[in-house]
């Protein structure tokens, strides 16, 4: 009889944690249209692109969030990861630090295996691209950030300090339009196609990934070159692979509506 309160008390505590990860802190995205920086897929005669109503984490998943997740996990854990799926850098923040002291800070150092992981875990999924930018598409008062002076610039400003700015905990994000705080200068993020638009020019045009990542050409692309901070993260994206970490890449999940 005792096992079987214990098997009780652990199914409601898993499925109270299950409700609580998937829903809490989840903010609606309605449909609607943004300007990609490039042509791809489906996108051909128009420059704008469709996306469907989702939910997405208000944050990034938190450190606290993630060790919640290993616990439920183990094979996630640092020390048991395979390099196929995390290389030398997994969760590597985690070593000789309190992480009661980094709880409220987005977890970095995780792969695209291990995030993919945490939001199938929880019913959820990574964003696609589309969805993720179209998210970061929008300013603070309007769904166009476009329509706000010094929108661009601002952006632009984290993404070439990134790498010497201090991560902040969740509570000091800043929101956008839509209520989701911390989408630009916080972490990069993963998304679930980060590898399906590649770059890099053709050999015929004399273009490689060192002239991507430092002049820029592939740019001149660009439905709209001026656009430069989504070339600076449609670059770092196709640089990616899947077991890649950094510490300063971590994530959030999106869920489907309807």
């Amino acid at each position: 009889m005792f096992n079987f309160y214990i098997l009780i008390f652990l199914f409601f505590n898993l499925f109270f944690s299950y409700v609580k990860a998937s829903d809490k802190d989840m903010v609606l995205i309605t449909s609607g249209e943004y300007t990609p920086l490039f042509k791809y897929g489906d996108v051909s005669d128009s420059s704008k692109v469709y996306v469907k109503s989702f939910m997405i984490n208000k944050y990034p998943i938190t450190n606290l969030q993630f060790k919640h997740f290993i616990l439920n996990n183990p094979k996630w854990d640092l020390d048991k990861v395979g390099y196929i799926f995390a290389d030398k850098n997994y969760l590597s923040h985690w070593e000789n630090v309190d992480l009661d002291s980094i709880s409220n800070y987005p977890v970095v150092n995780v792969s695209w295996f291990a995030a993919d992981a945490y939001c199938s875990y929880y019913g959820l999924r990574l964003p696609t691209i589309d969805e993720w930018e179209y998210v970061a598409s929008a300013g603070i008062n309007n769904p166009n950030g476009r329509d706000e002076a010094n929108y661009l610039q601002d952006i632009l400003d984290w993404y070439i300090n990134s790498q010497v700015s201090k991560i902040v905990c969740i509570n000091s994000m800043t929101k956008n339009y839509w209520n989701v705080f911390g989408i630009h200068g916080v972490v990069w993020e993963w998304v679930s196609d980060f590898n399906s638009v590649i770059l890099l020019n053709t050999d015929a045009e004399g273009g490689g990934l060192e002239e991507l990542l430092y002049c820029g050409a592939t740019a001149t692309n660009a439905i709209d070159p001026a656009d430069y901070v989504a070339f600076m993260r449609f670059a770092f994206r196709n640089a990616l692979e899947a077991n890649y970490t950094s510490s300063s890449l971590g994530f959030r999940c999106v869920k489907n509506v309807g």
